[in-house]
């Protein structure tokens, strides 16, 4: 906190000092840090608050400017026998160091254009960077671009190095499909069937063999037992045994009768 006035000014008591929730002074970059002026007027004159400003400067090079900060207007009447508070920010985008901060306000008496300065606060203080919290906005979005980084890379790199190569497939239809081919007997006429593979029975089990071959016989025996009961006739009628030897009968009587 300072406590300064010009000589010309004595009338008028400024100071500066920052909040409560500041108590080491420390001037945060990337952030507007308050600061309170404070000020008195015990004189017999009017004053108006016109502006207030502030510049930062070399503690290691006497006191030398180093960049001229925020100013900040008012245009607030300041009575005899007065005195009030005015809010001011300054702002920092230094390295983390220790650093000279001057503040001053403009005064200007009614009906005059010239200005009046007085220092209000004239201290080092300490520039610091912001403390980081995981719930942060802008934290968040850099750990997402680069979580978003990192995994790219890793499938990249398994697609290029660890994926097991497989055989590639050409484009649907592309691919000649065998066509299936039937297949008949080996004793059937092969011109019949020019594209038909016959089959070969060396590879068909034997009891599928022994079975057909009984069905077979069975068919034959049966045919075998038709034709012995069953004669042709001439006129292409079919007659049993029976009937055939009672007409051989009938006409062996026909011929005794004539002789």
């Amino acid at each position: 906190m300072g406590l300064f006035s010009n000589s010309v000014e004595d009338e008028v008591i400024v100071s500066g000092s920052f909040p409560e929730s500041n108590p080491f002074g420390l001037v945060v970059n990337g952030e507007q840090n308050s600061v309170l002026l404070h000020l008195i007027n015990s004189g017999e004159k009017n004053y108006t608050l016109v502006s207030a400003s502030a510049s930062y400067h070399d503690v290691n090079n006497h006191w030398a400017l180093v960049k001229n900060a925020s100013t900040l207007r008012y245009g607030v009447p300041l009575v005899s026998g007065s005195n009030f508070s005015a809010p001011f920010q300054v702002y920092s985008e230094f390295r983390p160091q220790d650093i000279g901060l001057t503040v001053w306000v403009n005064l200007a008496e009614p009906g005059s254009t010239a200005l009046h300065s007085i220092t209000a606060l004239n201290q080092t203080v300490s520039v610091v960077e912001p403390s980081s919290s995981w719930l942060d906005p802008q934290l968040l979005f850099l750990w997402l671009l680069i979580g978003s980084a990192l995994t790219a890379g890793a499938y990249f790199a398994y697609d290029l190095f660890l994926r097991p190569k497989g055989k590639k497939r050409g484009p649907r239809g592309s691919g000649k499909k065998d066509k299936a081919k039937a297949v008949v007997p080996a004793d059937q006429d092969k011109h019949a069937y020019p594209d038909v593979k016959p089959y070969e029975e060396e590879w068909i089990p034997e009891h599928h063999l022994k079975s057909r071959a009984s069905k077979l016989k069975k068919r034959e025996a049966g045919a075998g037992v038709s034709s012995a009961g069953e004669e042709v006739t001439s006129g292409g009628e079919v007659t049993s045994g029976a009937e055939t030897s009672g007409a051989e009968g009938k006409t062996r009587r026909r011929k005794s009768k004539k002789a």
